[in-house]
């Protein structure tokens, strides 16, 4: 009945890296650099309950 947009099926890293490689004011391998910085530390955050890891 009711379709879902293919953006209401992303998960939040990939909404964030759109948006980055979107940003005229950011070159493309800077974008995507940034996008794989954010996705991983968001799943590493999201496998943690949010608490960072402290190196001994």
């Amino acid at each position: 009945m009711f379709r879902t947009s293919q953006e209401d099926q992303l998960d939040t890293p990939e909404k964030i890296a759109i948006q980055l490689r979107a940003d005229k004011n950011l070159d493309p391998a800077i974008a995507n650099a940034l996008a794989s910085l954010v996705k991983a530390a968001y799943r590493d955050l999201s496998k943690n309950d949010g608490e960072l890891k402290q190196d001994p």
